[in-house]
């Protein structure tokens, strides 16, 4: 039998992915919608006004955005690497607001969420050492010493391309 061409299946299993996501997705967003509109505009008409409605028209261009981004992402995506996870995390806390907002006017403070995680990303608050009981300052120095010592020789060592 004939070789396997690997772009073939590389194109199969891409557009396998593509749909497998989009399917997921149009399948979270038409529950979350669901509910919101049998929650919110259904059970609870007496309460709906401009703002409700420009309240899901926001929803649907932010879930609209991203569930194009994670589409676009994955069909410009080199091998099996996931390189959609920022946009798939603005989606989750979309929907987690717009189902809290249903019962609570506080859920938009949900939003204050993604800006504070990226101050403290970037800020490097995720880079700080663990808290080690019992040892001194001169011990954690030595521990300190000794790992940069054993950096210094992995990164002088040859390496032998394959």
């Amino acid at each position: 039998s004939p070789p396997r061409t690997m772009s073939g299946d590389a194109a199969k299993k891409k557009a396998k992915k593509l749909n497998e996501v989009k399917n997921f997705f149009l399948m979270v967003l038409g529950v979350v919608y669901g509910l919101d509109v049998l929650l919110r505009y259904v059970l609870n008409w007496g309460s709906v006004d401009f703002y409700t409605v420009l309240g899901t028209v926001w929803f649907s261009v932010i879930h609209g955005g991203c569930f194009l981004s994670i589409l676009n992402a994955i069909q410009t995506a080199h091998g099996d690497k996931k390189n959609y996870e920022s946009w798939e995390d603005l989606l989750y806390v979309n929907i987690a607001v717009q189902i809290l907002s249903i019962y609570t006017s506080w859920a938009k403070y949900i939003y204050l969420v993604v800006p504070g995680y990226l101050i403290y990303t970037f800020s490097g608050g995720n880079r700080r050492p663990p808290a080690v009981a019992n040892n001194t300052q001169a011990e954690l120095t030595k521990r300190q010493k000794k790992k940069m010592e054993k950096a210094k020789r992995k990164s002088s060592r040859i390496k032998y391309a394959r």
